[in-house]
């Protein structure tokens, strides 16, 4: 089932990650730099080492982490003089302004990417846009081909729910969408109506913003509503799964978008790319790495990576 909302788009840079684990988690912890030395822990029972914790997670874990620094250590190095990471930083700090505060915002992570921290989130932003540019040169996309495919929406959501003792009936929620509809045709503010009415309560919070969509990220029946409508248009009452909603497109310019919202634009594309052709993607990190003259120490790890790097159908095997 696909969903609504995404709050935070996934890096295609971590496809080899997902090859080697499905269950990796993306979510870091604050990215706050430790030494910690050969051992942990000293007892009459006996030591705990670094290597001992680094073996209880697996050595497809510690090799998938080991890759994605290395990555992005690479990447970074790369574009240094190209993304202003500062910039970036403040795009998001402003994103987060939007969502209501940080308190609000972590309240969202929890339960749209559990386990991820407000710094996490942060440093996710910049991998994506760092090795969003990585790609964008690799696979030729450009900042308007990546807009011309998206489309910055607005909605306001009223939920059916008969089971729930405070829930709508199917009628009560269609009712209460036409007369919404009804107001925002009045002329009545939609960023208002949707802060007070919407019953999606994630983008509610951020004037029933739902940020850059392309194709394939909603359902079905709402995608179909969005594409239609020109820059300012409002759609009529539409039914998904979740409910009836009221969608709006915005008139999103190149110029007014952010670089962090333009790199969710070019992630979307960039991932549809990805999944036609991933044994592609491999040979450009391929080529990276040679680039860096990379050399995994480990030799664990080394077999690990390129047992990751090998073709998806060599994989499968």
């Amino acid at each position: 089932m696909k969903k609504l909302l995404t709050t935070t788009t996934l890096s295609a840079a971590l496809i080899l990650s997902a090859c080697a684990n499905d269950d990796n988690n993306a979510s870091k912890s604050d990215n706050k730099e430790t030494k910690f030395g050969e051992t942990l822990v000293k007892s009459d029972a006996g030591n705990v080492t670094v290597d001992d914790v680094l073996n209880s997670f697996g050595m497809e874990e510690v090799a998938s982490q080991t890759f994605e620094l290395a990555l992005n250590k690479i990447i970074e190095d790369k574009y240094k003089d190209e993304v202003d990471i500062d910039k970036i930083k403040a795009d998001v700090d402003k994103e987060i302004e939007g969502y209501g505060g940080e308190d609000q915002f972590k309240q969202l992570l929890a339960q749209s990417q559990p386990g991820l921290t407000v710094e996490g989130y942060k440093q996710n932003k910049i991998a994506n846009i760092l090795h969003n540019k990585f790609f964008s040169e690799k696979l030729e996309i450009s900042d308007e081909d990546a807009i011309n495919g998206a489309y910055d929406a607005q909605h306001i959501l009223i939920k059916v729910d008969e089971e729930a003792e405070d829930g709508k009936t199917d009628e009560e929620a269609k009712k209460e969408a036409e007369d919404l509809l009804k107001k925002v045709n009045d002329g009545e503010d939609f960023s208002k109506l949707a802060k007070e009415h919407s019953d999606d309560t994630g983008s509610a919070e951020n004037d029933g913003k739902l940020g850059i969509v392309t194709k394939g990220q909603m359902v079905p029946e709402f995608e179909e509503a969005l594409f239609k409508l020109k820059p300012g248009e409002v759609s009529d009452v539409v039914k998904t799964q979740f409910g009836y909603h009221i969608i709006k497109r915005l008139d999103k310019k190149a110029e007014d978008m952010s670089e962090s919202e333009i790199a969710d634009a070019k992630s979307k594309l960039i991932n549809e790319k990805i999944q036609e052709n991933p044994n592609k993607i491999m040979d450009f990190y391929k080529e990276l790495l040679d680039e860096y003259n990379v050399k995994f120490e480990n030799k664990d790890i080394k077999e690990q990576v390129d047992k990751m790097m090998s073709p998806i159908d060599i994989q499968e095997k």
